[in-house]
């Protein structure tokens, strides 16, 4: 819970509760976080609150969150995202994809496919969330970290999340599970941290799902 003065009033923000890995993302300061494992581990959730709590908490700051597909963007954080977030501490542009905080800070909501390198060239952000990074390639991970710049003495954070499989599967588990790094490449394992989620941890899911653990259980075992 936090309260944004505004004219002619307060304005009540409800954060919810998160679990206690769903904190431990929150309170990461390492260059890059990622938060992964099962299906029902609460990550997308916690990508949208760690989020708006840093538009809200850091005036001026500039994030983006970037899916591979725009739709899947749309419907699993740009629209809830509207509704969490009253109309009085931002507003959204839809032309420009763009969420405006009344103290300066922006969420810019971006898909980034095979084709689209040229389209995050040169941008800057101070944080960047990337989720289901296992969708994307390592170049991609590497094109958005390169966008972690800026004149401001913002700390640049990089925030994943992510499940196993696809096409990054490798070069996620090599940095945040096998933690094996290149030196010459500029790779240093203090930047990076890997909180584990399962579905376990996700208590707030299983009260309202109950039969979800029983569904994850007839996927098939790869």
């Amino acid at each position: 819970m936090a309260n944004m003065k505004r004219p002619g009033g307060e304005v009540t923000v409800d954060f919810g509760t998160l679990n206690p890995k769903q904190k431990l993302f929150c309170r990461s300061r390492t260059r890059y976080t990622a938060y992964g494992g099962a299906r029902g581990g609460g990550k997308t959730h916690v990508l949208r609150i760690k989020a708006f709590g840093g538009a809200l908490y850091n005036p001026g700051i500039k994030i983006l969150i970037v899916r591979r597909e725009y739709p899947e963007l749309e419907q699993n954080i740009i629209l809830p995202m509207r509704a969490m977030i009253p109309q009085e501490i931002a507003s959204y542009n839809g032309t420009m994809r763009m969420m405006f905080f009344a103290n300066g800070s922006t969420i810019k909501f971006g898909h980034y496919g095979v084709n689209d390198d040229l389209e995050y060239q040169g941008q800057e952000y101070d944080w960047i969330f990337m989720e289901e990074a296992t969708q994307f390639t390592e170049r991609q991970f590497r094109t958005l970290g390169a966008c972690l710049r800026g004149a401001t003495k913002m700390p640049r954070r990089m925030y994943l999340t992510c499940n196993p499989g696809g096409i990054g599967h490798i070069w996620v588990k090599r940095l945040f599970i096998d933690r094996e790094y290149d030196e010459e490449k500029g790779e240093n394992g203090k930047d990076y941290t890997f909180i584990p989620a399962t579905v376990d941890d996700n208590p707030q899911l299983l009260e309202a799902s109950p039969e979800y653990k029983q569904m994850l259980d007839l996927l098939p075992e790869d």
